[in-house]
This record gives C-alpha cells, structure tokens and sequence, in this order.
C-alpha cells in the first residue's frame, strides 16, 4: 500500500470512529453540479445535524512540500462542484503563507478546515452546525467553533461545558458535554438539556461579548444523577467528583 493510501486509511478509520452514525463512503464519485461531468472524492461523509444533511468531503494530500494557494483555490472550486457543506484538505507537510489567507478569507457556505496530517492524533472532526441559521429565511448550513472544555460545578460534580459562536451570524452557543445537546444561548431565556440541567446567561450584559464566566446552571432536577446521561461514555472523562 502507497503511503498516501495509508493516509487516507488512516483517516477514513478516525471518521468511522468519531461518528459512528455518520454514513462514511470512500472513493465516491459525484457528478459535479456546475463542471457536469463525475468528480471523485477520497472520503465522503452524510450525516444529519439539526434534521439537515451534512455532506462533508475529505481530500487527502500527500506532498513534498507546503501545499500552495493554486492546489487550495482547486480544492475551493472543487468543493462547490459537488456540492459539499464543509471541506476537509489534509497534508503531511503544511500549507504556505498565501495557501492559509485564501482560506481565512473564505465567505462561503463552506467551512474549509485544514490540518496537518502529522496532528491527526489531536484533531477532532467537528460539523455541529447553527440550528438558527439552518431555519431562518434563507436557510444554510454554517459551523460552530467551539471553545476547549470549561468546568462548572454543580451538586459536587464537575460537569463541563464548551462555549461556541456560529461562523455566519455569530450567535453563542453552549454545548453540554454530557448529553452532547448543543443550545443557542438567550440572554434572557434558560435551556434545559438533556442531562436535566438549565443552563443560561447569569448576569445579561447588551453589546458585550459573552464569556464562558456568564453561563451558570440555574435549576437541577432532583434525580440528576450519572444515569441521565444520554452518552454513558462520557461518564467517567467529564464527570466526575471533585
């Protein structure tokens, strides 16, 4: 096996294993909407988010070099030919200065994400999507990016939390790490997740950013316990007693 296959093995296995649920093809061929002839994508990813499907193509680059804007502005064409709501480009060896600004300045619907392939490890894929842009007027698909897990304490357990803003209108977003449910937040409403807690903004504060210290949980049900939990693997890495 070629050492680009073993990289695409590779990461078509992480998928399998980030997202189970997710239909997870390799080597597909689709026709393209604009170029109308068949486009071939290493990895091809559906899987639903907020009732919508997401389709997510993975290209893997094995190169010599830094990957240059040429290959990145082929890639940006590429992903809108079949239609991809997200596009993933991987390489071992980097990208160069003007390959990154072509993407940082990427107003799409599609979200590119790039790594390289020698951070595969501590990659995690994401596509959690905004539930308000999915519904509003003009409906898209836009990406949240989420902040690392911050702890709040709650009847002697820590439970984490990670705070996000939608890429297209920039709404806040609370992710609860315990049931996975991911809430808009509402500076004047409280959210129940999954797990049975509420979670809400403290202290409104209008025209300031909102920081991860605002959020607090302001009821618990009475039988909150672990087995409430919708994902009882994550019992143990997020909750445990202090």
């Amino acid at each position: 096996m070629k050492d680009w296959e073993i990289y695409e093995e590779q990461i078509f296995a992480k998928l399998k294993k980030e997202f189970p649920n997710s239909n997870i093809l390799k080597n597909q061929k689709i026709k393209g909407k604009y170029s109308k002839r068949s486009r071939q994508i290493d990895i091809l990813v559906k899987s639903l988010s907020i009732g919508n499907e997401i389709k997510v193509v993975v290209d893997c680059k094995k190169f010599s070099k830094k990957i240059n804007v040429k290959t990145v502005e082929s890639f940006l064409g590429f992903t809108e030919d079949v239609g991809a709501h997200i596009g993933i480009l991987i390489t071992n060896k980097g990208f160069s200065k003007s390959a990154e600004n072509r993407i940082e300045n990427y107003h799409r619907e599609i979200k590119l994400q790039i790594v390289e392939y020698k951070r595969l490890d501590d990659y995690h894929f994401n596509w959690d999507t905004c539930n308000g842009c999915a519904n509003s007027e003009r409906p898209r698909i836009s990406e949240i990016s989420w902040s690392e897990p911050y702890p709040l304490l709650i009847n002697d357990l820590c439970q984490l939390i990670q705070l996000g803003d939608c890429h297209y209108c920039g709404s806040p977003h609370i992710k609860c790490q315990g049931c996975g449910m991911i809430i808009e937040i509402d500076e004047f409403e409280f959210t129940n997740c999954m797990c049975g807690l509420t979670f809400g903004v403290g202290q409104p504060r209008p025209g300031e950013e909102l920081s991860i210290f605002d959020i607090v949980i302001k009821e618990v049900e009475e039988n909150y316990k672990e087995e409430n939990f919708v994902d009882p693997n994550q019992i143990g890495l997020f909750n445990q007693k202090l």
